[in-house]
């Protein structure tokens, strides 16, 4: 299979993942990566089931209004209750040297009880915004798992996405702001792992920064700057997954399997 094929199917595997699971509540495909070493343990399972639950919690109450949310707040629980079950105090393989570990779960177990309390009071604007801020929190489940600095950039960026979506929800414009500042240094710290085939995708990625300030300079609907953030986040996903198959598919990697 050549090298053009393969980089072909990757991209339209990506393409699927991300049509499939949209990135509204937190980044489902990022722990994808962060488990691709083991996919098919418990804990990959597991912590992939519980960050669906988020994502479809988290899509609901931005997307879907309605004077509840049962079976989000009930998926949620249910795949929070299987995987403290197994890990609340015992962490797996993976963090087994991670002395924060109880603490770290103890501390989502609480923030999961204000999302649920949140819901019912039917406070869903807080809710949501307590989603976001959840979802960024599960990265700190991989800190004992060896992530290196190419993915370590890829958390903070996709945490810095969901703080941005969750100041702007708050119509907190000069946080915003700050906020894109610091997207804009993630987006640097990417260029880092880029091909030079790859640096027109980063010029659209550093336009679409722009498109988000200037959005906030305008006072633009919330739907505009909402829209011009979900495009902002394609952008990031679309250039990582390039990172990604530069690396996966390299020349080295295929001269070695005669491809």
């Amino acid at each position: 299979m050549s090298r053009i094929t393969l980089r072909k199917i990757f991209l339209l595997f990506l393409a699927i993942i991300t049509i499939a699971n949209p990135l509204f509540a937190c980044d489902d495909t990022l722990i994808m990566l962060l488990t691709a070493k083991n996919p098919n343990s418990e804990f990959s399972k597991s912590i992939r089931t519980f960050m669906n639950s988020l994502t479809v919690l988290g899509t609901a109450l931005k997307y879907t209004p309605k004077d509840s949310y049962g079976p989000e707040i009930e998926g949620m629980l249910s795949a929070w209750m299987e995987f403290s079950k197994k890990y609340m105090t015992n962490p797996p393989e993976e963090a087994k040297n991670d002395r924060q570990w109880v603490s770290k779960m103890n501390n989502t177990a609480k923030k999961i009880g204000e999302i649920r309390k949140l819901v019912n009071d039917k406070q869903f604007l807080n809710a949501h915004n307590n989603v976001l801020e959840l979802s960024n929190d599960v990265g700190l489940f991989f800190e004992a798992v060896g992530i290196t600095d190419e993915k370590q950039v890829f958390i903070t960026a996709s945490s810095d996405l969901n703080d941005l979506q969750r100041l702007v929800n708050n119509k907190l414009f000069p946080e915003s702001k700050e906020k894109l500042i610091k997207i804009q240094k993630d987006l640097e710290d990417l260029k880092k792992y880029i091909s030079d085939d790859d640096r027109s995708s980063a010029s659209n990625t550093a336009l679409l920064i722009e498109s988000v300030n200037q959005s906030i300079n305008a006072n633009e609907p919330s739907e505009k700057i909402d829209q011009n953030i979900s495009n902002l986040r394609t952008s990031f996903e679309e250039l990582r997954s390039r990172i990604l198959m530069n690396e996966w598919f390299s020349d080295d990697d295929n001269q070695k399997e005669g491809i």
